[in-house]
């Protein structure tokens, strides 16, 4: 999984520079779940901010915004872009913070990356207060499933087994390969009994995800979680 990590070193700029008309329909459904929530004064937390674009957007909505970021070069062109926010190097699995830091978590298109995505949200649930929120935008598992019946040539594919992808975005300009993940993941008991289900909705945004067979399918995901 160390190349899965080490890959979004390769297009780190073309990905900043891209992602304002790629990410338009996501961004509009994951900030549409975030303004419903006051941010002022509250501590936020970004797992896998990218070029920090969005902690800036935080930041204007009221939000004290701290970024966490895997890839080295996200985290030098972040701090080059955004010399006075906070953005550190690490991953959402092992976070450097203390239990109940934050009001509000969130991530954007960086839980699918992991190849544990419960040891993750365990992680947020630690971190984040009691009646805090946590809001994030994920690839969805029907688009995992459909890239690894591509990937794979359809040979002997299991929905619930983990396997590294084939996924193209911004018009396969970037080609990315990150581990599948069935929906429970996401879902699970333990993050159930962690938190209560606010808000979920589903969408496309082709091109800017590689569109399979001419299909229509979800690409992405939304879910507002409330820490209990």
């Amino acid at each position: 999984m160390k190349k899965v990590l080490k890959q979004y070193n390769n297009f780190s700029k073309i990905y900043s520079r891209d992602r304002g008309v790629h990410d338009e329909v996501g961004d509009r459904r994951f900030y549409k779940f975030l303004s419903s929530i006051n941010l002022k004064g509250r501590r936020l937390l970004d797992i896998g901010c990218g070029d920090g674009s969005d902690l800036i957007n935080f930041e204007k909505m009221g939000a004290i915004p701290i970024g966490i970021e895997p890839s080295e070069k996200f985290v030098k062109l972040a701090k080059e872009k955004f010399p006075s926010l906070t953005i550190l190097p690490g991953k959402g699995e092992k976070m450097p913070f203390s239990k109940k830091t934050f009001d509000v978590v969130v991530s954007k298109y960086a839980l699918q990356t992991s190849p544990n995505i419960p040891k993750i949200l365990n992680e947020v649930a630690r971190v984040l207060k009691p009646n805090g929120y946590f809001i994030f935008l994920s690839k969805h598992p029907i688009r995992q499933f459909l890239e690894k019946i591509n990937t794979f040539k359809g040979k002997n594919i299991n929905y619930f087994e983990q396997k590294v992808v084939d996924s193209f975005i911004y018009e396969k300009k970037i080609h990315l390969r990150e581990p599948s993940h069935p929906l429970s993941e996401y879902f699970s008991k333990n993050v159930l009994n962690n938190f209560d289900l606010i808000d979920f909705v589903e969408d496309y945004d082709f091109p800017a995800s590689e569109q399979i067979n001419n299909y229509i399918y979800p690409t992405f995901f939304v879910a507002k979680f409330k820490k209990r």
